[in-house]
């Protein structure tokens, strides 16, 4: 079972590994990112970062597509992450049947507009997010789970 979706330019990191992980009593960690997919030593550095006992897997978004019916089925209590908006824009539109979508760190970047305290979009990620939100999947902003949850809208 799909538990939360988060897009987090640190991928698995302290707060992605522990906290939320803990919080969401999630057993596998599904990282979607085509750079990531792609990179072994990145791959390696990530399963080092998760919590024992929890599962980790990479894939590209093609991948992530080809599998999304067995991702669903899952027994594991699953928690999905993201790098960016664009793998996570094209995932959800090729798969569109998740109602959240937690932003939690997206970097700051020339020509990029501050919405949470760590979280900066350009006009890409804009676009990227509202075409998730097409799709029914509400957006919002949580740094941890016991930090205010900021509903996003671009679509307004």
């Amino acid at each position: 079972m799909i538990k939360a979706l988060r897009i987090d330019h640190r991928l698995v990191h302290g707060q992605v590994a522990f906290t939320w992980t803990h919080f969401l009593g999630a057993t596998r960690i599904i990282v979607i990112d085509d750079k990531a997919a792609g990179d072994d030593f990145q791959k390696m550095a990530l399963n080092m970062a998760k919590p024992a006992g929890v599962k980790l897997n990479v894939f590209s978004v093609e991948k992530a597509l080809e599998r999304a019916d067995k991702i669903d089925s899952l027994s594991d209590t699953v928690f999905i992450i993201f790098g960016g908006t664009r793998d996570a824009s094209r995932y959800i539109a090729g798969h569109p049947k998740f109602r959240e979508l937690n932003l939690g760190g997206i970097t700051k970047k020339d020509g990029s507009k501050q919405y949470g305290e760590v979280v900066y979009l350009n006009e890409e990620e804009e676009e990227d997010l509202k075409k998730i939100q097409q799709t029914g999947c509400k957006l919002f902003i949580q740094q941890l789970p016991n930090t205010k949850k900021e509903e996003l809208d671009l679509l307004k």
